[in-house]
């Protein structure tokens, strides 16, 4: 029943992934960076609570990652991207986290993730919900 039930969320999930890919597309060319993360994240809720699941629409997202928009950006900025549309549709405040380091005497590299905050009243030290920041120290958050 679980491969069933997880399959059954995928195609309930679709179109919200496509559609904050789309509006994603929409609004990269035309927003600055901190506006774009503001404006992804005003989001309405979701009306079909059953997807309201953030640790399986991520695994959703993942799957489809490759074959998403905006396909400017690297992996990981797009992942983070996405997820604030789709973490704030949840009912979640999700935080864009962007960070830089640098391999030796070689270039920079940087890094995007997301972490949600701690909902009000959630029992302290409970699970938290956030991408990897890959061993990355943090230059911005938004």
């Amino acid at each position: 029943m679980g491969s069933l039930a997880r399959a059954g969320f995928f195609v309930l999930a679709l179109p919200l992934i496509a559609r904050a890919a789309c509006r994603c597309v929409f609004w990269e060319r035309r927003l600055p960076l901190d506006e774009l993360v503001e404006r992804l994240r005003r989001t309405q809720p979701l009306r079909l609570r059953v997807i309201a699941r953030p640790e399986w629409l991520l695994a959703s997202l993942d799957r489809l990652l490759p074959l998403l928009p905006p396909w400017r950006y690297g992996r990981c900025l797009k992942r983070s991207l996405l997820l604030l549309d789709l973490w704030s549709r949840c009912g979640l405040r999700p935080r864009l986290h962007l960070g830089v380091r640098r391999e030796g005497e070689g270039r920079h590299q940087g890094h995007a993730w997301v972490t949600v905050e701690a909902q009000q009243g959630a029992a302290p030290g409970g699970p938290s919900l956030a991408t990897s920041a890959q061993g990355y120290r943090e230059a911005f958050e938004l």
